[in-house]
């Protein structure tokens, strides 16, 4: 399970960084643009709110100040001493109405109405002591009306229909009012004019309160009403007054007249219906001490007013006064603003959360895409650097750090010091690291017997530009590599030993070997006994076996030293298959056992590979299956496993049923030396047989496997990628027809079928027989594979017999036609034999066998195989050291019809070349004085075009690829047969022979083919040869000459090896060893003259 990762840990770079401050601070400009305009906006609207109850506030504050200047100027006219004022406004004649409305035990209330127009009043009076006195109401009335008059007259002046007039003595219970006066007033039954306050609470009033003076000389008081739930406010305003006589009120004991007005705050706002919106909570107004002003000039005075707005908790108190003297404080709690402009406070509210809700967007995206990112970049850099410098600490190598400008160090570590030393040094070093690394050189210097390896580049450091040189001490290297080098050395110098070991075994062996199967051959080639036939075969056999295990030997050697090359040569895998069964028929055949191949159809015709590596391996194979199987059968089976375009994969199965082996010795198998066996087999090897194999297929890119299991015999698995062309055609020119019929017999079923499918190809109409089910007619065509192995039937019609010994080109015997079991071609050819029914009397003259004197004429036909080789005719200069060797060569050249002239070391021939003489040169590559190498190097450098042939016992291939880049036209290595040394020739002569006619051959060519005469040729040769080699041996030893010793005794051994001295050339080897190692110590020179007497005793026997 995987932990999310923050957002701000996935900003991995400056870059990032870079881009995300700069989105991030492009929203901040707008999101501050928007806050900026929304607190504008919000200013805006609560200036415009505060404005607008400021307003408000100095609305009623006016009408309030005119209100109260009203009432002043009312009391002050009402109170002047010129009584005339008052009484001038007594209206004349009787009142309209006046009634009692109301009476109780001290008091009765009259209410009266001087005209319908005229302003109602209140009168209330003291009841009388005694029923007979009365009441002063009727004496009142005339006071009431004058009051009500005056108080009309202003009250219409001034625009306040809610002001109260009150004429009262404070001592007594007398009161006049005006419009009305008596709670019981206040209903709905009377009139319109119902009015808050009474006569009694003015009296109250002014007993339990201090009023504060006015402007104008009167007095006043704040009243609230009673019974007002909403917290009524009126003002009361008053002066003391007398009456006229005219208006006198009876006599009390002790009168204080007051005359009072009375106006409420909302009577005020009622006025106007633009005040409506006042949204007041509090009011507190004060006279100020500014002395009164006429109604004309307070009426302009009051326009002036003032105001102040402060702020507070509770509300906004806005601060109202005037000229006249007048100031008020008004509260405007927030509440109300919001009810005033509940949407756009909301809006705006709405706004300016939004803008404090992207304000914190904002910054939590700037906290967490800058702000942790940079923190935690900036934390890494510090933890990177604090690691880098441990790092560059702890680390084997010494830093340092060079300001370009001045070569100023900027920076350095602990080895830096250590290493370099002061700092000159370094600066010189890191200065030269520097000028290297620009030319594309790498530094190395030693210190203090310390190698480092420098290294430098420039880089900026600090905003300077540095450069950064690195010291890594490679003194372990260097030794390492120093010890690499010795020891590389020491192997080369091990395979060049082996190498020469190898050439000089390759050399040494081949040549005496060269020289006994070129004898050998020679020897088939004359008139024989068939006791000497059969002694001829025996050395034959042992020669090839010696030549195997010679192969197998260097074979290996070439393997482990890289030095096998595969040829890319146009091979037909059926031919070489059958090819290689012949060879080992005869073999299988002494055994007893059933030796036979399938082959498919759709084998390729032509392909491409190494035929001689192909066949070593089946040679192998098939040699071990034959040896290591007592009874049964040994079967090769050539399939098709895989075809593709131009490449086909080709498959070998050799099956047998012999011992078989287990499945724990299988790994080790194909191992050197292993035998599954052990060596006390009946037919033991040198294990290097399927080694050899194994590593041959992988060369070819191949493999090989094993089935096997103890008593079910093995079968080996060789599969190998060929090159195929697509051109070629299989059994061309051989045609058979459909009828008659063709019938197969084989003692195994499959081989039975491989031959009717081959037949088939042909175009034949072929079938097998199974088991004893003999067709019914018994006619046409009979094919019988080994019949040894079948019952005898008789057959009416044509039979071919196919036998591993038959011959390849099929012949009519008696009754039947003979031909070889191994080779399918041949086997069709004697079908279409067969079915074009040929006369035996032709062949008759073959029945001859023995001559007179015992000789067997047709046996020694048979051993010769090359008898009919093209007479070449050439002119062949000769060049090899050993006399041995050239009387063998000699003698196969003559036999090739060429004329021989031979030199015994490079100089020699050198001198001796001239092209008008010679056709071709053969020349052995190891001479003395000058050796094949530098002779042909010689013959090139004077621009001779001849054809050159090399020949030698070496067969490595880097001795081939040397001597062909020397200048050579073949390579032949020994031993040479006669068939290779005429391809060679008519491969590197091809124009030369091309413009000659044929030579016939020399009268005395018989006579050289004797044995005696060649024998004689030998025995002189030798004799000669060997004396000459003694003569100079003893000068050797007498000029105490270890390098002539050494090439003396090697010619010495070639030679007594070729007479079959086997003894005493190998005493001669193992002393040109020890000669050439050691030099000619006094031991080894008393071995070499022992040597040297007992040949000299040899020759006098011979």
């Amino acid at each position: 399970m995987t932990r999310k990762m923050p957002r701000h840990s996935r900003i991995a770079s400056i870059g990032d960084l870079a881009r995300v401050s700069l989105r991030v601070q492009a929203l901040f400009i707008v999101t501050l643009s928007l806050a900026i305009v929304m607190v504008i906006l919000c200013y805006w609207v609560v200036t415009s709110l505060v404005s607008l109850a400021s307003n408000d506030a100095r609305a009623h504050f006016r009408q309030l100040a005119l209100n109260l200047h009203g009432q002043e100027s009312f009391l002050a006219r009402a109170t002047h001493n010129d009584a005339t004022r008052l009484g001038l406004a007594v209206p004349s004649g009787s009142p309209a109405s006046f009634e009692l409305i109301d009476s109780d035990d001290i008091t009765n209330t009259y209410e009266g109405q001087r005209g319908s127009l005229a302003m109602p009043y209140i009168i209330k009076v003291g009841r009388a002591q005694t029923p007979a006195g009365g009441d002063h109401s009727r004496r009142l009335q005339t006071a009431a009306a004058a009051l009500s008059s005056l108080f009309g007259t202003y009250r219409n002046a001034w625009q306040q229909p809610g002001m109260q007039a009150f004429l009262l003595d404070l001592n007594s219970v007398t009161s006049i009012s005006v419009p009305c006066s008596e709670d019981s007033m206040t209903d709905d039954v009377h009139r319109w004019w119902r009015c808050p306050l009474s006569a009694n609470r003015i009296r109250e009033l002014l007993y339990t309160q201090t009023p504060r003076p006015s402007p104008d000389g009167a007095q006043w008081l704040e009243v609230n009403l009673p019974g007002a739930g909403e917290g009524r406010v009126g003002y009361v305003v008053y002066a003391p007054i007398e009456l006229p006589d005219a208006l006198r009120i009876p006599e009390t004991p002790k009168r204080q007249l007051v005359l009072a007005t009375f106006t409420e705050m909302r009577d005020v706002l009622a006025q106007d219906s633009d005040y409506g919106r006042v949204y007041f909570q509090h009011l507190a107004i004060a006279p100020g001490l500014t002395p009164p002003h006429a109604p004309s000039q307070e009426h302009g005075a009051l326009d002036a007013i003032q105001s102040d707005v402060r702020f507070a908790l509770d509300g906004v108190y806005i601060q109202t006064w005037c000229e006249d003297g007048w100031h008020g404080t008004y509260l405007v709690p927030y509440q109300q603003f919001f009810q005033a402009a509940g949407w756009q406070l909301a809006a705006f509210g709405l706004l300016i959360l939004l803008c404090m809700g992207g304000s914190l967007a904002l910054y939590r995206r700037h906290r967490n895409l800058i702000v942790r990112p940079a923190q935690a970049s900036h934390q890494r850099v510090v933890e990177s650097e604090s690691f880098n410098r441990a790092v560059i600490d702890a680390a084997r190598v010494a830093v340092c750090a060079l300001r370009l400008s001045d070569h100023q160090i900027v920076a350095k570590n602990q080895l830096a010091d250590a290493w370099l030393g002061d700092a000159d040094t370094i600066r010189r070093l890191t200065l030269a690291a520097h000028d290297a690394a620009g030319a594309g050189d790498a530094e190395d210097v030693q210190i203090n017997g310390r190698h480092l390896s420098v290294s430098a580049s420039r880089v900026t450091y600090q905003g300077d530009e540095v450069i950064l040189a690195t010291f890594s001490d490679i003194s372990d290297h260097k030794r390492v590599q120093e010890a690499l080098a010795q020891a590389k050395r020491a192997a080369d110098d091990a395979n060049a030993g082996k190498t020469v070991f190898l050439a000089t075994m390759s050399h040494e062996i081949r040549t005496p070997l060269y020289g006994t199967l070129g004898t050998v051959e020679l020897l088939g080639l004359t008139q024989l006994t068939n006791l000497q036939r059969a002694y001829l075969r025996t050395i034959q056999s042992s020669s090839a076996g010696l030549l195997n295990v010679i192969n197998d030997i260097l074979d290996v050697s070439k393997i482990e030293s890289r030095q096998m090359t595969l040829k890319d040569n146009r091979l037909d895998p059926a031919a070489l298959t059958e090819e290689t069964l012949q060879a080992y028929a005869a073999t299988a055949d002494a055994k007893g056992l059933q030796f036979f191949a399938t082959i498919a159809t759709d084998v390729p015709v032509s392909a491409h590979g190494d035929a001689l590596r192909i066949r070593q391996v089946l040679n192998n194979l098939i040699s071990n299956a034959i040896k290591f199987t007592e009874a049964g059968w040994v079967r090769v089976d050539l399939t098709v496993a895989d075809q593709g375009e131009g490449q086909a994969m080709m498959e070998w199965r050799i099956a047998d049923t012999g011992l078989g082996i287990a499945a724990d010795q299988q790994p080790m198998l194909f191992q050197p030396f292993y035998q599954a066996y052990g060596t006390g087999h009946a037919a033991p090897g040198t294990g290097l047989g399927l080694y050899i194999c194994h590593s041959l297929c992988e060369l070819m890119q191949g493999s090989i496997t094993l089935d096997s299991s103890p008593g079910r015999g093995s079968t080996f698995i060789f599969r190998l990628p060929l090159r195929i062309d697509a051109d070629a055609t299989r059994l061309a020119g051989v045609e058979i027809a459909p009828a008659p019929p063709v019938w197969v017999r084989a003692p195994m079923a499959d081989l039975a079928q491989d031959t009717c499918a081959w037949l088939a190809l042909a175009g034949a109409s072929a079938r097998a027989i199974q088991g004893g089910a003999l067709p019914a007619k018994r006619d046409g065509i009979l094919v019988e594979l080994l019949p040894e192995r079948l019952p005898p039937i008789e057959w009416n019609g044509a039979r071919v017999s196919c036998i591993p010994d038959g011959p390849d080109k099929p012949q009519w015997s008696l009754s039947e036609i003979h031909v070889t079991s191994h080779m399918r071609h041949s086997i069709v050819e004697a079908v279409a034999m067969a079915q074009h029914g040929r006369s035996l009397a032709s062949d008759d003259a073959d029945a001859d066998a023995d001559d007179a004197d015992g000789t067997d004429t047709r046996a020694a036909a048979e051993y010769r195989p090359d008898a009919g080789l093209r007479r070449l005719g050439l002119r062949v200069l000769v060049a090899e050291d050993n006399p041995v060797n050239p009387t063998l060569l000699v003698r196969q050249l003559e036999e090739l019809g060429c004329e021989v002239t031979l030199c015994v070391d490079g100089v020699e021939t050198l001198a001796r070349w001239n092209a008008d003489e010679f056709d071709v040169l053969i020349t052995d590559m190891n001479m003395p004085l000058m050796n094949g190498y530098e002779l042909v190097r010689a013959l090139r450098a004077r621009s001779t075009n001849a054809p050159i042939i090399g020949l030698t016992a070496n067969a490595l291939q880097a001795q081939r690829e040397a001597g062909l880049a020397a200048g050579l036209n073949a390579w032949i290595v020994k031993p040479v047969d006669l068939r290779t040394l005429h391809d060679a020739l008519s491969t590197a002569c091809a124009r030369i022979i091309s413009a000659k006619f044929t030579v016939p051959p020399q009268a005395s060519l018989e006579r050289e083919k004797s044995k005696e005469f060649y024998e004689t040729q030998l025995r002189a040769a030798f004799n000669t040869t060997m004396r000459e080699d003694m003569a100079s041996m003893r000068e050797a030893l007498a000029a105490r000459d270890p390098a002539a010793a050494v090439s003396t005794l090697h010619r010495m051994r070639g030679s007594l090896v070729v007479v079959n001295a086997d003894e005493t050339a190998r005493f001669c080897g193992v002393l040109e060893q020890k000669i050439a190692a050691e030099g000619l110590t006094p031991v080894l020179e008393n071995a070499v003259r022992s040597t040297l007497a007992q040949l000299t005793e040899k020759f006098k026997e011979l």
